[in-house]
């Protein structure tokens, strides 16, 4: 199954690790970690590069003179680039970016997207680069996610469907906030899938169910919205997917975080109330109008 994972105004960058040059210690630690949770949080040099910002796509390539070389990585930035002691001579200093790596392979038994591979089906990229950093061009970047999407898949490994969901399979884990288009959070499945089982899938603000309104094509589609604000705590918790998470469509889950702080659903059901002057209508209210191709105008449209 391939995934999709790009988005407007998000860049795509190239970053590097040549052994020969630097020992990655916690390697078979890191890569442990994913394992259990599905993401690792890591610090990674970004060369001259200073244009990266939080949400842009990373990929990492292992380099050098031993095999395998290839894709091994791919994550997120959470940051911007940032200066601290170099990797290789404490006295000197680099620019770093934090990232979420959403797959983080192990070289030494787990099979790369090979740069061979790499440098013949996308050959005006350059798969060799001297340090981390280099752009990759729209095009090849959304080539590149294909190829990666069937790498990955062909190892057993699941990706995640969009950059506001990562894989944790084994607990309940939030945080590291980065900015895609807006401000979004790491997003468990588990959790979701737990929030919808206890709430249903309808809109907690407006009532619309996707389901209801389009049939077979909108079964199982809504938003999941955190009650919790993780850009203030800061740091990775235990989500409670009942106590945290609530469902919520599109329209609500951007109207809700156009303050900030967030709104509640019960403030933006007020807001919804008194802008329409009147209840908002229940999902089976939507589904007869767009049935009937009435007008809707006491709940988003979609």
């Amino acid at each position: 199954m391939r995934f999709e994972v790009r988005l407007e105004n998000m860049a795509t960058y190239l970053f590097t690790w040549n052994p020969t040059k630097w020992d990655w210690a916690t390697l078979e630690e890191d890569s442990a970690s994913y394992r259990r949770r599905g993401f690792v949080d890591g610090r990674w040099s970004c060369g001259v590069t200073k244009r990266i910002v939080p949400g842009d796509r990373v990929f990492l390539i292992k380099l050098g003179p031993h095999k395998p070389t290839g894709i091994m990585a791919s994550g997120f930035a959470v940051s911007s680039p940032f200066q601290a002691p170099h990797y290789s001579d404490a006295s000197k200093s680099a620019n770093y970016i934090d990232l979420r790596y959403d797959i983080l392979l192990n070289p030494s038994d787990e099979k790369l997207l090979d740069r061979d591979i790499l440098e013949e089906v996308l050959p005006d990229v350059r798969w060799s680069p001297q340090g981390s950093g280099i752009t990759i061009p729209p095009d090849a970047a959304a080539r590149l996610e294909e190829m990666w999407s069937d790498q990955i898949a062909s190892i057993g490994l699941s990706p995640s469907k969009s950059p506001d969901e990562i894989v944790a399979p084994e607990q309940y884990w939030e945080g590291a906030v980065r900015r895609i288009a807006v401000d979004a959070y790491e997003r468990d499945p588990r959790a979701r899938k737990a929030c919808l089982k206890h709430y249903g899938l309808t809109c907690c603000v407006c009532g619309f169910d996707f389901a209801e309104a389009y049939g077979d094509l909108g079964k199982g589609f809504i938003h999941v919205h955190h009650l919790k604000q993780l850009s203030d705590i800061g740091s990775e918790y235990e989500v409670d997917p009942i106590r945290d998470l609530v469902p919520v469509c599109p329209n609500c889950h951007a109207m809700l975080h156009k303050r900030n702080p967030p709104l509640s659903p019960e403030d933006l059901r007020a807001t919804i109330k008194k802008a329409n002057k009147t209840v908002v209508a229940t999902a089976g209210n939507v589904s007869r109008s767009l049935r009937s191709g009435r007008s809707i105008s006491a709940v988003p449209h979609f």
